[in-house]
């Protein structure tokens, strides 16, 4: 524990400048404006309390630019931590099945980006793979993943929630960083671009999956879910 405080100790750019910090602030504000938001409610003392998990898990994660840190996220610890705030409403409302119905949808598209990059650092993600098989999962695990986001944080005028939304929507981009970096887009463009353009796709992608029936949306994940399986089993007699 005393490793882990003084790393973050030495990395404090991450928590008050960026990825966390006021980059995270104004991130949250841009997204909620997006969505159709165009007023967060007045922070609370629990909505503070809550909005902490979220940043904690955006000033760790490992985007391009971001200060070296000597820890990585991985997705189980990064999905607790952004989803806390909607844990803590759940448990307190004591809605366990609606709950579990809206969690679903992410947690297999977890499973078919973990599938497909062989890992669950996230820092892992951040690498484009090779193989046309792995390629197509990753395509189809982060399409599932942006289609899952609407139903676990829908458009709210809770800070706390919106907090969830964007980490989970940057959680998203990695691969999509990924892909952009592979292509000879990185090589031109100011320093950076890859990274803008990812998220604003998955921005843009989050606000066309809000508009998807339910049917359409779980046909998305089950095709993933299917490519996923594929790319299992290719892995395993390569």
């Amino acid at each position: 524990m005393s490793d882990l405080l003084g790393a973050i100790g030495q990395a404090w750019p991450r928590l008050l400048a960026y990825p966390g910090g006021f980059s995270a602030v104004l991130a949250m504000l841009v997204l909620a404006r997006i969505r159709g938001i165009r007023r967060l409610d007045p922070p609370s003392a629990a909505r503070i309390i809550d909005l902490l998990f979220p940043l904690c898990a955006i000033s760790l994660l490992p985007l391009p630019f971001a200060t070296s840190f000597p820890y990585g996220l991985d997705l189980p610890t990064a999905q607790v931590l952004l989803l806390w705030p909607l844990l803590r409403q759940t448990a307190t409302e004591r809605q366990r099945a609606p709950c579990l119905a809206r969690y679903l949808p992410m947690l297999l598209a977890g499973i078919v980006l973990v599938s497909a990059t062989t890992t669950f650092d996230l820092s892992g993600w951040l690498r484009w793979p090779t193989e046309p098989v792995r390629q197509i999962t990753v395509v189809l695990g982060i399409v599932a993943w942006i289609v899952a986001l609407p139903r676990v944080t829908p458009p709210t005028t809770d800070v706390a929630l919106t907090g969830s939304s964007l980490g989970l929507l940057l959680i998203g981009s990695l691969p999509l960083i990924a892909a952009l970096n592979s292509t000879a887009l990185s090589r031109v463009g100011p320093p950076g671009m890859t990274m803008v353009l990812a998220v604003s796709l998955s921005a843009l992608a989050l606000i066309g999956a809000e508009r998807l029936p339910p049917p359409i949306a779980s046909l998305l994940v089950g095709l993933a879910l299917v490519s996923a399986g594929i790319t299992a089993i290719w892995i395993a007699f390569d």
